[in-house]
């Protein structure tokens, strides 16, 4: 009896011990799912609808590198719509994980002072890759007082202004070889318009030619992208002034910078809008558009292609000036589960990768924010972006727009003015007295 219990208990020690190799066999078998952390992400399309497919590539990718990561994407057609969104949750203390700002930068103060923005700061700081692909301009612009960072742009605001390389040779505007030759000062700069203008009214009486105006403008594209570069290339006082918000506007300089214009707005034609000054000169109707180098996007197939290039803004010294300026751009949520924290900084660690900066810039004519992208490739790969990219940083001069300065009252109230302003003295004091009550 004692025997035969002494085999089964043998044999079930023997049972248990094969039941325990299947289970660890079948374990090894089976890849065990990652656990998952969701995050919710709101953005806008990004401009154009090529863009936005670029953009949603970009996201995909991240999804299939990083399977411990869902983004719940929550897109608008408009950016500026996809902000207010996440602005209005705010106000219910709730905010997305992710939030791209494509510029509007109320959203990163008001997330601030919610208490809900993350402190990038800390996690950029202890890892060494991660700020070598932060560009200096970021943190000078958005490091706080208190030292805290709470957004970062996937892309620079890049801004010189665009010229019809061909009208500049036949109105005479050449170097020594007869080479299109962009002004180097505002008095070369004012030359070169009244011979533009002069030019452009000729051409009607040439057979099959018709009329071409110096540049077309609207009041917002004035003040966004052109008068910054006037004032600032003013001289000391005027690039002083332009690189932050003044005790007042009512100084010497800043009514010379306004009174410039009178002469800018004699050389151009009125636009409704971006758009429709954008569309003059892509058809060859204008000589000069004000605007950054993402336009590279827009001059793909038109009319003017293969005459089109940039240049730097001029100063009174001859120096060269471009705007090169960081936005606010991401924003995450300083949430109280670290996974998603976590998440969260690898998502925008991806987007300022070398290679998804490199694929922004290739496919969507943005200026990269890491500053280790080569600007070599882009050039042999997207000529006249990269070679808008290599002259703006090389200028003697770099500035930033002026929403980053001053800020988007400022731009609006100098844009919807600034046509009288610099006509009438009058008018002039007027909008001295209206920005400086905004101070």
């Amino acid at each position: 009896m004692g025997e035969r219990k002494g085999i089964y208990q043998g044999m079930l020690c023997k049972i248990l011990l094969l039941s325990a190799a299947a289970a660890v066999l079948v374990g090894c078998g089976r890849q065990e799912e990652p656990e998952v952390t969701e995050l919710t992400f709101i953005h806008g399309w990004g401009g154009t609808v090529k863009t936005h497919s670029t953009m949603q590539e970009i996201y995909r990718a991240f999804d299939e590198e990083n399977p411990d990561i869902v983004l719940n994407y929550q897109p608008s057609s408009d950016s500026n719509i996809a902000v207010e969104q996440a602005n209005n949750m705010l106000a219910i203390d709730k905010m997305p994980d992710i939030v791209s700002t494509n510029g509007q930068s109320y959203y990163v103060q008001n997330a601030v002072k919610r208490g809900m923005a993350l402190d990038l700061l800390p996690y950029i700081e202890a890892d060494e890759a991660f700020i070598r692909s932060i560009h200096p301009s970021v943190l000078e612009t958005w490091t706080e007082e208190n030292g805290g960072l709470y957004t970062v742009p996937d892309a620079l605001e890049v801004m010189g202004y665009w010229y019809n390389a061909e009208y500049f040779r036949e109105a005479g505007i050449v170097d020594e070889k007869g080479n299109a030759r962009p002004p180097q000062t505002w008095e070369e700069f004012r030359e070169a318009f009244t011979k533009l203008d002069a030019w452009g009214k000729d051409r009607v009486n040439e057979p099959g030619e018709g009329r071409v105006d110096t540049c077309a403008l609207e009041n917002v594209q004035v003040a966004e992208n052109l008068f910054l570069a006037v004032l600032a290339g003013k001289g000391p006082e005027g690039l002083q002034m332009a690189g932050a918000l003044p005790d007042t506007f009512d100084t010497p300089v800043f009514r010379d910078a306004i009174r410039e214009f009178s002469w800018i707005f004699s050389h151009s034609v009125s636009a409704d809008s971006l758009d429709d000054a954008r569309e003059y000169f892509r058809e060859g109707r204008t000589a000069v558009y004000f605007n950054g180098i993402w336009e590279c996007e827009e001059f793909k197939g038109c009319a003017a292609e293969a005459d089109i290039a940039y240049a730097n803004y001029p100063t009174e010294s001859g120096e060269s000036l471009s705007y090169i300026s960081p936005s606010s751009g991401y924003v995450l949520f300083d949430s109280y589960d670290e996974k998603k924290k976590e998440a969260s900084i690898r998502f925008l660690k991806y987007m300022l990768s070398e290679e998804v900066q490199l694929k922004l810039a290739l496919e969507t004519g943005q200026a990269p924010s890491n500053p280790n992208v080569d600007l070599a490739v882009i050039r042999e790969e997207y000529p006249l972006l990269g070679n808008a990219l290599e002259q703006a940083h090389a200028a003697d001069i770099q500035i930033k727009t002026i929403t980053s300065v001053w800020n988007s009252g400022i731009m609006e109230t100098i844009g919807a003015d600034i046509r009288r302003a610099c006509m009438e003295e009058e008018a002039l004091d007027s909008l001295i007295s209206a920005l400086d009550k905004g101070l």
